[in-house]
């Protein structure tokens, strides 16, 4: 069941259309202190924003798989991404795994020790976490 409720819907900024959508999720991500190409979604349908919670949500026609090259990092986003997002960092996220050796990981936390530093960690629902340049997921 999506989280994406009509009370959340009611209170939230929406935005559709992909260049729009891909748009406002690249400004929030610098907003919040974050890489601006984590989220390199493709044909998105919609893009909510509740401000006050940091709930955002994206809904894109199809999933897609992105190679993030400089890490070598294979990532899958569904249909329906769901996160809250804090400065420097993105938690409850639903929707996004990262490929390791043949197996597909989820991935719940996206976050950055402090705007200055220069390493990004990712983290699964079991603990564990991998840390990367941050500037590997720069648009």
């Amino acid at each position: 069941m999506s989280p994406i409720t009509p009370e959340i819907r009611s209170c939230a900024e929406i935005f559709t259309g992909n260049e729009v959508c891909k748009e406002k999720a690249r400004s929030l991500l610098r907003e919040y202190c974050l890489p601006d190409g984590l989220l390199p979604i493709e044909d998105v349908e919609e893009l909510g924003y509740v401000k006050e919670t940091g709930f955002l949500w994206v809904k894109q026609k199809n999933e897609i798989k992105h190679k993030f090259e400089k890490v070598g990092k294979q990532v899958s986003y569904a249909t329906e991404i769901t996160s809250y997002f804090e400065k420097c960092k993105i938690k409850k996220l639903s929707g996004v795994k990262s490929k390791e050796v043949v197996i597909w990981i989820s991935l719940i936390e996206i976050f950055i020790e402090n705007p200055s530093s220069d390493k990004i960690t990712m983290k699964t629902p079991t603990g564990i976490s991998k840390t990367f340049p941050k500037d590997a997921f720069e648009a």
